[in-house]
């Protein structure tokens, strides 16, 4: 019956991945080998059994399956509707070629036009994700419940902890921590240097009164003793800067860390004046009382200026007792953040991969309802080229049933050649199998046709009796003429065996030559017939052939008589190599062996094992091999020419 097809194409630009669980909404795009995969994913869909079901839901089984006996089914329906679907890839486009053949014309349109159709909803289902609104808004409340239960978390251990931001106020409180230490070790040594200062005021101060109760014996004396007044001034004047520049120095340590270039410049002028003071006091002893009692102020003068020394002393401990409450403080502060820290540092990446997490879930669920309301026929990345057609007769393309049994049948044809070649034939056909199986190849002699090959005789193993007829012998000989086509490679073979006895130095006469065959048919007998014409046209002497079947003690009796008598060559011509006969031990007493091989005909096996044989008796074998085929024409491998 006829078949009627309706086709459609379909250009697919792009694939569009719309997953509320798998990445992004992105727009993939291939080009090469991708596109291709791209193409071959979408008529994988196009031929989908699921497909092919919605198909049937539409139409309906019974019409599909019309006029097919018994019950029907979806299955058998789908099944019918993929088998008839023919799906291709144009070559090097985008485009999806869609047909579909029915013997209903009507039938064929309308499954074509539904299949379409409903493609575009597989393709949607493939390639978005529907009915996930429930999982992605069940995740995304999760999600926002743990997340804000972190942030709560987080924002007590910031309160408890006193921070706001973890890595700023570490940074923050190991800079007031290392300031703290720096203060407390400057203000300490401070208060060791004013210490020092108020002992040896007191002392000096202890000395001056001890020696004013002395007397006035003494007094004039102690005048003589006197520094004169410029050393008296320069010690004023010294005690007077160093009491500013130790006031300007407390100033700066209230503002500034003892690693400030200015505190350093100041702490190196109070040095330098609390040296040159000293020398001054070890050159006068008496300098501190004399400039006492030139100021009018007597030991009495010298209190006000020992009380605020002793202030300054009271100051620096005080300031002391303060910085060590603060590093205290600021240790403690230290301790609890590294102590809360990792906490916190844990919490806050939490904190950002579950907002992280949710806000992806948001997104998705975003998409979900998008998807949702998507139109599959308004679909940007694929679109109709052309709608299902009208239905149409189909033909059948008988060239390419016929070229496609005609490849097969050669593709047949050269693979039973390979297997009979290389498997179940055998047989010897060209000089290099004899190679392979290191037997020597004297000529090899290729076939001319039934007319002009050597004739074949198929065994010369009759018994000789009743003597030989040398009239017949001789005419049988004559057949060998100049036309025949071996007749030059006969001419080869004796002028070869001629040149090999000169060349191993054979001069005895007569020279025996035996001729045996590797298989029976191989053509032995016609090729001793014809090396004894051969011989006989050149050789000025006497060439003799024994041709029939001979018994040991009768040949071993030939040979002697053979040596005594005057030929210049005997041929034998020997039965075929076997195991039931005793050719093998028979030519062990000849001069050259002649093993006769029929190409096509002999077997490897057969060759090998009559090789064997005639080596095992120490003879000189050659082969040759008879009825050669080339692998092509002779007019073109120029055989016979």
């Amino acid at each position: 019956p006829p078949i009627y097809e309706s086709s459609a194409k379909l250009l697919v630009k792009y694939v569009v991945e719309r997953s509320a669980l798998d990445g992004e909404n992105q727009i993939k795009t291939s080009s090469g080998s991708q596109t291709n995969t791209l193409i071959n994913s979408e008529v994988e869909i196009l031929t989908s059994e699921d497909l092919a079901l919605s198909v049937v839901d539409q139409i309906g089984a019974e019409r599909i399956l019309k006029g097919t006996p018994g019950p029907v089914s979806r299955e058998e329906a789908a099944l019918r509707i993929v088998k008839a679907l023919s799906v291709t890839a144009l070559k090097d486009t985008d485009i999806i070629e869609v047909t579909y053949r029915n013997q209903d014309p009507e039938l064929a349109t309308l499954v074509l036009d539904d299949l379409v159709k409903l493609y575009f909803d597989k393709h949607l289902e493939v390639h978005r994700s529907t009915g996930v609104f429930d999982l992605v808004t069940k995740e995304a409340g999760q999600l926002r419940q743990r997340s804000e239960e972190t942030q709560q978390e987080l924002k007590e251990l910031k309160a408890k902890a006193g921070v706001v931001s973890l890595a700023e106020s570490t940074t923050s409180i190991n800079a007031e921590l290392t300031r703290s230490r720096d203060d407390l070790g400057t203000a300490e040594a401070a208060f060791a240097a004013q210490q020092a200062r108020v002992q040896e005021i007191e002392r000096l101060l202890s000395d001056n009164s001890s020696e004013t109760a002395s007397g006035s014996k003494n007094a004039n004396k102690s005048s003589s003793l006197q520094p004169n007044p410029q050393a008296v001034q320069e010690y004023q004047s010294l005690t007077a800067r160093l009491n500013l520049l130790q006031q300007s120095q407390t100033e700066l340590l209230s503002r500034y860390t003892a690693e400030n270039p200015q505190v350093k410049v100041k702490q190196a002028q109070i040095a330098e004046l609390e040296r040159q003071r000293h020398e001054l006091e070890g050159k006068n002893p008496d300098l501190f009382a004399s400039v006492s009692v030139a100021g009018g102020m007597g030991v009495t003068a010298t209190r006000p200026d020992l009380v605020s020394e002793k202030a300054r002393l009271v100051e620096l401990q005080a300031k002391i007792n303060i910085l060590r409450d603060r590093l205290k403080d600021v240790q403690s502060r230290a301790q609890l953040i590294a102590d809360l820290g990792p906490r916190i540092a844990e919490l806050e990446q939490r904190k950002d991969a579950e907002q992280t997490n949710y806000k992806y879930f948001q997104g998705s669920l975003e998409k979900a309802r998008v998807d949702e309301t998507l139109d599959p026929s308004r679909m940007p990345n694929i679109s109709t080229v052309q709608k299902p057609t009208t239905a149409v007769r189909a033909t059948r393309d008988v060239k390419k049933v016929v070229l496609s049994c005609l490849a097969g049948g050669m593709a047949l044809g050269v693979g039973i050649a390979l297997l009979i070649e290389m498997f179940l034939d055998r047989s010897v056909k060209r000089r290099d199998e004899l190679e392979l199986l290191n037997v020597p190849l004297l000529v090899s002699i290729p076939y001319f046709g039934k007319g002009r090959q050597l004739r074949i005789r198929h065994s010369n193993e009759a018994p000789d009796v009743g003597g030989v007829d040398w009239d017949s012998y001789e005419r049988k000989l004559s057949t060998l003429d100049a036309s025949t086509s071996v007749r030059p490679f006969c001419e080869a073979v004796r002028d070869r065996l001629i040149l090999d006895f000169e060349a191993d130095g054979l001069l005895h006469k007569p020279k025996l030559v035996a001729v045996t065959g590797a298989s029976k048919g191989a053509g032995a007998s016609t090729l001793a017939e014809s090396l004894a014409t051969t011989f006989s046209e050149t050789c000025e002497g006497k060439v003799l052939l024994v041709d029939g079947q001979m018994e040991p003690r009768r040949f071993f009796r030939m040979i002697s008589d053979f040596k005594a008598s005057d030929f210049d060559y005997v041929i034998f011509d020997m039965p075929t190599v076997s195991d039931t006969n005793a050719t093998a031990s028979l030519v062990s007493l000849v001069d050259k062996v002649l093993l006769v091989v029929e190409a096509e005909k002999s077997t490897r096996e057969m060759v090998r094992k009559a090789y064997k044989q005639l080596l095992s008796a120490k003879a000189d074998v050659v082969a040759i091999l008879n009825k050669t085929r080339a692998a092509g024409p002779n007019w073109l491998l120029g055989v016979g020419t």
